[in-house]
């Protein structure tokens, strides 16, 4: 009796056979991507990497006992107090050691690198105190870019950030500018805080030791008597070295208020590249809307959450993971070839089914009894 060959044992356990053959064939086409850009991403990892062992050098002799045998004295040295006399502001500790990872740096290569971002090209920077790993990931970023950053820090600090008074960023800027591991320095510093002035929740004290950390850096204090008159001043000070279309983009780090505008404005602009603000209703504008206004790209680092999922980086991970290591270098993918002859494959096997069965049945239609031919 005729039975169609798509029908047949024999052809579905060859048709089994060959598809399950080329499958395991496209299974084990998986090859390892590198980005373009691979060997800078590395080239910042390892400055961070340099960049953290000088800091920790230079401040673990001036820390207690306790400190010199802690576990991980590199993160210790790195991560400020809970509060301190400059502490503007709560803060996760879980964000202030994911960004100590230093291939947190090669996350902020890609970015810059979407805002093509090219070898000396100048850059407008805002950072603050809070988070000193994201600062350093940055200035390793430019570093291995070969960009020109002038740089502007709001100096207080939130949780666990660059918060101890005789230690804040500007103080970490100096070491790694005299070791010669960055060439560049903030060029003016703010109190940061809530109104940029240090707000309500730093003392007198608190502002003294923030002006005295600026004194000793060598460091012009901004502090005009307003938030909108230290966001002009900012403004002024950027346009004094270039007009601000000049500026090849704008990297912020953080939520200083200046930069923002707003505390709101941290969220309404989200974390990552922006050639245009999103169109949204800002409570007040900030530096960064200044930019956007002369079409400078934004480069927009807020979210730590937002950045260690997009990049696969681990959320507080200890001890801090190797350099080179994760999907932000390398990942893998299917080679597309394989896969491509492989579906093309299956599917000549089954027009080739299809056409002899319609053969078959044509031969069926004339009188012919297929199974009596050979």
């Amino acid at each position: 009796m005729y039975r169609p060959t798509i029908k047949s044992n024999l052809w579905l356990g060859i048709m089994s056979v060959a598809f399950i053959g080329l499958y395991i064939w496209s299974e084990n086409s998986l090859v390892t991507v590198r980005p373009p850009d691979y060997q800078l991403r590395l080239n910042a990892a390892n400055t961070m990497v340099e960049a953290m062992e000088a800091l920790e050098n230079y401040r673990l002799p001036a820390l207690n006992r306790q400190a010199q045998n802690a576990e991980d004295p590199l993160v210790y040295t790195l991560l400020g107090e809970k509060d301190s006399p400059i502490t503007t502001d709560e803060g996760k500790i879980d964000d202030k050691v994911t960004v100590l990872n230093p291939n947190f740096s090669a996350g902020i290569v890609d970015l810059l690198g979407q805002a093509d971002l090219k070898n000396g090209d100048t850059v407008a920077v805002l950072l603050t105190g809070s988070m000193p790993g994201a600062n350093l990931a940055t200035f390793a970023a430019i570093k291995a870019l070969g960009l020109h950053p002038v740089v502007i820090t709001s100096v207080g600090s939130s949780w666990w950030g660059a918060n101890s008074p005789d230690f804040t960023w500007l103080d970490m800027e100096r070491v790694l500018f005299e070791k010669g591991i960055f060439p560049y320095r903030s060029v003016a510093a703010s109190l940061g805080g809530s109104d940029d002035q240090g707000g309500l929740r730093l003392s007198d004290v608190g502002r003294n030791l923030i002006v005295e950390a600026a004194d000793r850096n060598a460091v012009t204090v901004i502090r005009q008597g307003s938030l909108n008159e230290n966001i002009r001043a900012r403004i002024e000070l950027f346009q004094r070295i270039l007009p601000l279309d000049h500026y090849r983009a704008v990297i912020n780090i953080g939520g200083g208020l200046a930069a923002l505008g707003h505390r709101e404005n941290g969220w309404l602009i989200p974390t990552g590249v922006h050639f245009r603000l999103p169109s949204v209703n800002y409570p007040a504008r900030g530096v960064l809307h200044a930019f956007a206004d002369e079409g400078v790209p934004i480069v927009h680092i807020y979210d730590v959450a937002v950045m260690a999922d997009e990049y696969d980086l681990p959320v507080a991970h200890l001890p801090l993971p190797k350099v080179g290591v994760g999907t932000v270098y390398e990942h893998q993918r299917y080679n597309l070839i394989v896969v491509t002859i492989c579906c093309i494959l299956m599917l000549v096997i089954l027009v080739a089914v299809k056409l002899l069965d319609r053969q078959q049945y044509k031969w069926r239609e004339e009188g012919v009894d297929p199974d009596t031919l050979v």
